[in-house]
């Protein structure tokens, strides 16, 4: 028996340019269908959709014009759960960055400062500012948005 084929973690109505549900006299992209063909084919391998169905729901989903023709092709074989706040893998890369840039901050003084002592002089001009500012503004960003530099993965099927 072959191994399954989870759908990927991520909701799959959330994977739409728009949701089917909500919008289905939008006209469907490529990534829509492709989308709705991975949704199909994790479903095959799992053994909720057998040959033929599968066979025909893909034509279907291949040759959809608007999103209201794939929304019932994948309905009944996904699963949909409602994003709830930040994800495990969104906090990890979250804390990620802070740390990173904390660690960053800390050598940077730990430099300025070694280089202040060592030449006996008074304080210069403090440098770490900058490249503390620059490193400092992804992390900002990530945490502001809510999402990491590649929210929960890389983005699939071009979207």
């Amino acid at each position: 028996m072959s191994q399954p084929v989870p759908i990927p973690p991520r909701d799959v109505w959330s994977r739409f340019s728009v949701d089917p549900r909500k919008a289905p006299t939008l006209r469907a992209s490529d990534a829509d269908r492709d989308v709705a063909v991975e949704a199909l084919n994790a479903a095959f391998q799992d053994g909720r959709l057998d040959a033929a169905e599968h066979a025909d729901r893909l034509e279907r989903a291949l040759a959809a014009k608007q999103l209201a023709d794939l929304a019932p092709l994948v309905a009944d074989v996904v699963v949909s759960t409602a994003p709830s706040g930040p994800t495990p893998r969104r906090q990890r890369i979250r804390s990620a960055a802070l740390r990173s840039w904390i660690g960053m901050a800390v050598l940077f003084n730990v430099i300025w400062a070694a280089t202040w002592v060592l030449s006996a002089n008074a304080p210069y001009y403090y440098w770490p500012i900058w490249p503390m500012i620059g490193t400092a503004i992804p992390v900002v960003i990530a945490w502001i948005s809510g999402n990491g530099p590649s929210s929960d993965g890389p983005r699939q099927l071009g979207r």
